[in-house]
């Protein structure tokens, strides 16, 4: 009684009274109720179903409706029950009917129940302009606002306009010229010629692509944990023209479908298809490659789902949705168009099938890479003349030292032996270790040491062979022979457990196996790269006498009072059973060629070279440059200036090899087509009923006399009577401007989405679409020169509490920039950016051992230099196990993406002041200011050039008092003005002149790390 009481009071209370006289509908006010409460036990979903009831079609909810009359049905007298036995839905739900909603319920079925479907699976008509505006975008929003009782609010300043512009349209911010020809353009046309000039800049199609690539999950790796490197970025350049070129969407959507299927298809229609081939590939050990392939397949699917139609197909994998019309059968039948592609589920390099395509846009990054060669040979060449004189002074000391003799490996004395499976070890008088005791199938040996040294440069690992030992051999496992798959070098303190990894450079041996005939096994230099499906062994070889490795590292290892070395070998093979079963290891100080051979060091073959002859003059040539190649290692001027030059050949060398063919991953059609199942519960192994082809009944009908192939699909996803693609692709080109869609879930148009904020609208937009041949710079030009796209962003107190999220759009649209065109936006404003369109991947910088870290040592992270430093993030090499370190809130790219949280938090305050892309910028800022004399000039050049505007009087002032603060401090400390400036590629600044450059960069980064700056305003 007490439930109706409450009912009764909630029906007759003002505060939520429905307007009786409104007339209903049932996709807007009945569905949203009954998918939100009922769907989820009476729904789509057969094996959830409850009751035997079925509440999400017509005909199953007349069993619980008597149309016409409320009272007598039974569907209201559950929802209104007071008995918990009988109530729906039921209290543990915790999801009570409002007194709204039951009132909603009640009128629908005294107007007899009318049914209908969802809105956005209705066909869009387009809807009857509001004579509101004479721009349609207008007409529509102002109506809404009209009823809302609210008004638009005025233009933004025309300086925030073009900078607003700039950023939707290209993703960067406008140059100084540019914002000044525009304010002095009074005419009518000056924001559509603005509008027009931006759709036609090359950058258009990569700010779009930006948008694209998220949505492709396009990432430069595989993922998992292999995550290997993979070569599809041709596609993302194939995307940056299909914008710029403004290719119909249709046709966008069927090349990367199936250009594969096109009459006399062309190299670039069948690299479009590379769209459905960037999902994550899985080549672990242990994984059968079918499930891997079934997990791509689906991935397909679930991203066809979201990018297209809006709806969260994946949900459908295990079983029918649960809100939406689409059962598990439709969900494979889609499955099957993707089914007989010609894979078979591997990854890295075997991921077929591949596409050998040769880039137009890789030149130009070879000639950058030639030219930064040839800048920096001659330096090396010079550096290394220069170190001629210092090097006779060194061999003579060297030679004086080395009268006597000399042993350049010290074997190391081990104050710990540990093993992980039990093996014994104890180490010899002559230092050499010998396991005993117990003899596991694999075995990790740690050797923890304090070498007497003063510094470690490299380490030498003996494996000798023994009479205790099979066949006299290195080990006690039925061949004699070992595998070593890995070795690691760590320091840790002998007070705590902190522990710190040694990157080893190089590994070399006297002798190794041929993997070829043996599974992978061999090679020495495998030991440093983690994988234990290879490793150093000497199998093959005849006989057992002492073999040899050596390890460098890759800079000088300095030890504190409180460290010690721990040298771990690991022994863990497929094969197993050959762990090492006696070995000496020694360590040595001494550079260069010293520990990257095997042979004698260069200093223990002076000191026999000086036995026979003492003359230096005399010494054998070869000598002579082997001591000059170790002097060379250990002398700072030179090796700057080598490991520069290496730097650059090395990334020369990377773009030559991706100037040529390469293997980029694409669809195509195997010679037998696959039998699809229905996977039972999803379960890649679990095959239920057979499918055929075919798409969700509920969506649209499939093309006529059009066959059930990939290239049937892409045509049925743009057809005219598609409810959905049109609906969803403007909801995107919408958020790109205004930082959300009129749909607030872009990747859900299903009954669990939101509903449109503004549906004619939406609609109006869809139509003009499909009607203007699927133009997408027609509909960004239509939202962009619309009035209410171009509205400041500002807002009172009133109409914030009222619409904080600017649902009603009665004003701009303000909110954080992405991080990418935060970035792209400060090497524009510095003068940095290499606007290069398109070419192989580029690494920007990010803090030092983040994929060493991740990796454990397998990949490094070598930023690129030059002109690629200064590349857009748009073409940054993108690792799926860990993306650009740079950008927040971005998309991962392991799985489709329409929509990206936005944050704020400290971290990213932290980066923008302190990570080497924002400094440079700053710096280069800096450069440039220094040439205005005036410091109130100079500060207001650096704030137009940021923010597109000039700074009024108070800001100035702030700017003039902080710039004199630093300036001030660094005149004091010279020292960390040059540490300051000695960021990124910037040349070094004299110690006279740092401090006012000094002053001039943190006035830049102030500027660069204001909320205006960062935001779109």
């Amino acid at each position: 009684m007490l439930r109706a009481w409450l009912i009764l009071v909630l029906f007759c209370s003002p505060a939520v009274a429905v307007r009786a006289d409104e007339p209903l509908s049932f996709s807007r006010d009945i569905q949203p109720i009954l998918s939100d409460n009922c769907f989820g036990c009476h729904g789509p979903d057969e094996h959830s179903r409850k009751g035997d009831l079925r509440l999400d079609t017509r005909d199953g909810a007349l069993a619980a409706l008597a149309p016409g009359k409320p009272g007598e049905s039974e569907l209201l007298n559950r929802i209104t029950s007071t008995d918990p036995d009988l109530v729906m839905p039921p209290a543990k739900s915790k999801k009570p009917l409002t007194a709204e909603q039951i009132d909603k319920l009640r009128r629908w079925i005294a107007a007899e129940a009318p049914w209908g479907k969802h809105w956005s699976f209705e066909v869009p008509i387009r809807p009857n302009v509001p004579k509101l505006a004479e721009h349609p975008v207008d007409a529509f929003v102002r109506a809404r606002l009209a009823k809302e009782g609210l008004s638009p609010s005025p233009r933004a300043t025309k300086e925030k306009l073009l900078r607003r512009l700039s950023f939707d349209l290209t993703g960067l911010p406008p140059s100084p010229e540019e914002v000044a020809a525009f304010v002095a353009d009074g005419s009518p046309e000056a924001w559509e010629r603005q509008v027009d000039r931006l759709l036609a800049s090359e950058h258009f199609g990569e700010r779009m692509a930006m948008w694209w690539l998220d949505a492709a999950r396009y990432a430069d790796t595989d993922g998992f944990q292999g995550d290997a490197t993979r070569t599809n970025w041709p596609w993302r350049d194939w995307v940056v023209d299909a914008f710029n070129r403004n290719q119909p969407f249709d046709q966008f959507t069927i090349e990367q479908f199936a250009g594969d299927l096109l009459p006399d298809a062309t190299p670039e229609q069948q690299l479009a298809t590379t769209f459905h081939r960037h999902h994550m590939t899985n080549g672990e050990g242990g994984r059968d490659p079918e499930e891997s392939r079934i997990d791509y397949v689906i991935d397909r699917v679930s991203t066809t789902g979201t990018v297209w139609l809006g709806l969260t197909l994946g949900c459908c994998q295990c079983h029918s949705h649960k809100f939406d019309p689409v059962s598990q059968a439709e969900f494979y039948s889609l499955f099957a168009f993707f089914n007989s592609i010609d894979e078979d589920g591997k990854a890295s390099t075997a991921a077929k099938p591949y596409l050998a395509y040769q880039s137009p846009r890789a030149q130009r990054a070879v000639s950058e890479a030639q030219w930064l060669v040839d800048e920096r040979s001659p330096r090396e060449a010079a550096a290394k003349l220069a170190a001629e004189a210092p090097f006779a002074e060194w061999l003579q000391q060297r030679a004086t030292e080395s009268q006597g003799g000399r042993q350049s490996w010290s074997v190391l004395k081990a104050s710990l032996l540990e093993t992980s499976e039990g093996t014994r070890l104890q180490q010899t008088d002559d230092g050499s270790v010998l396991a005993d005791g117990p003899n596991p199938i694999q075995d990790d040996y740690r050797f923890v040491t304090t070498p007497k040294l003063p510094r470690i440069t490299g380490l030498r690992l003996e494996v000798l062979p023994d009479p205790a030992f099979t066949e006299r051999g290195y080990s006690r496992g039925k061949t004699g022979h070992f595998i070593l798959t890995d070795v690691k070098l760590q320091v840790r303190r002998r007070s705590s457990s902190q522990i710190r990894d040694i990157l080893l450079a190089n590994a070399v041996a006297d002798v190794q196996g041929d993997p070829k005939k043996l599974e992978g096994y061999g090679e020495v230099r495998h030991v440093l790269d983690d994988d234990p499906r290879n490793g150093w062994t000497t199998q093959g070889e005849e006989g057992f006498h002492p073999h040899t490795a050596v390890f460098a590292l890759a800079e000088p290892l300095v030890l504190a009072e409180d460290e010690e070395v721990v040298f771990e070998l690991r022994q863990r093979s497929t094969r197993g059973d050959a762990n090492i079963g006696r070995f000496r290891l020694s360590a040595c100080s001494e550079a260069g060629p010293a520990v990257r051979s095997v042979e004698a060091t260069p200093l223990e073959q002076l000191a026999a070279a000086l036995k026979v002859e003492a003359d230096l003059s005399k010494l054998d040539e070869k000598l002579r440059q082997r001591l000059f190649d170790e002097f060379l290692s250990d002398h700072e001027p030179y090796l700057v200036e080598r490991a520069s030059l290496e730097r650059a050949q090395a990334q020369l060398k990377e773009v030559q090899q991706a100037a040529g063919k390469i293997n980029v991953m694409v669809l195509s059609e195997r010679k037998e087509p696959r039998e699809t199942h229905v996977l039972v519960r999803g379960v890649w192994d679990k095959k239920g009923e057979v499918v055929e082809q075919g798409v969700p009944a509920a969506i649209a009908p499939w093309p006529t006399d059009e066959p059930r192939t990939r290239l049937g699909l892409a045509k049925w996803l743009v057809a005219r009577d598609n409810p959905l693609t049109a609906r969803v692709v403007v909801n995107q080109l919408w958020q790109l401007a205004f930082g959300a869609g009129l749909v607030r879930t872009p990747e859900d148009f299903g009954l669990q989405g939101e509903a449109p904020t503004h549906p004619e609208l939406l609609d109006w937009l869809a139509v003009e679409f499909l009607e203007s041949g699927w133009n997408v710079k027609h509909v960004l030009k239509l939202i962009v020169t619309s009035e209410t796209y171009r509205q400041q962003s500002d807002v009172s107190q009133a109409l914030l509490a009222r619409d904080p999220e600017n649902r009603l759009l009665a004003r701009g649209a303000r909110f954080r920039l992405p991080a990418w065109m935060i970035r792209d936006a400060g090497l524009k404003a510095s003068g940095l950016l290499n606007p290069a369109i398109g070419g192989p991947s580029v690494r920007p910088w990010q803090p030092d051992g983040v994929w060493e870290e991740m990796f454990m040592g397998r990949f490094h992270y070598e930023p690129s230099e030059g002109a690629a430093q200064y590349r857009r993030t748009l073409y940054a090499f993108w690792r799926r196990a860990v993306g650009p370190t740079f950008l927040f809130d971005s998309a991962q790219r392991r799985v489709c993406e329409v929509r990206t949280n936005r944050t704020n938090t400290p971290l990213q305050a932290l980066t923008l002041l302190n990570d080497v892309n924002s400094l440079e910028a700053a710096r280069a800022l800096a450069d440039r200011a220094q040439t205005i004399a005036v410091t109130s000039e100079r500060l207001r050049d650096l704030f137009r050039r940021i923010l597109s505007r000039s700074p009024d009087d108070r800001e100035l002032q702030v700017l003039i008092r902080e710039h004199e603060r630093a300036l001030a401090y660094y005149r004091e400390h010279p020292a960390d003005a040059v540490k300051l400036l000695a960021v990124g590629q910037a040349e070094l600044v004299a110690a006279g002149a740092a401090p006012a450059a000094a002053a001039a960069m943190v006035a830049a980064s102030l500027i660069l790390n204001l909320d205006e700056t960062i935001t779109h305003e």
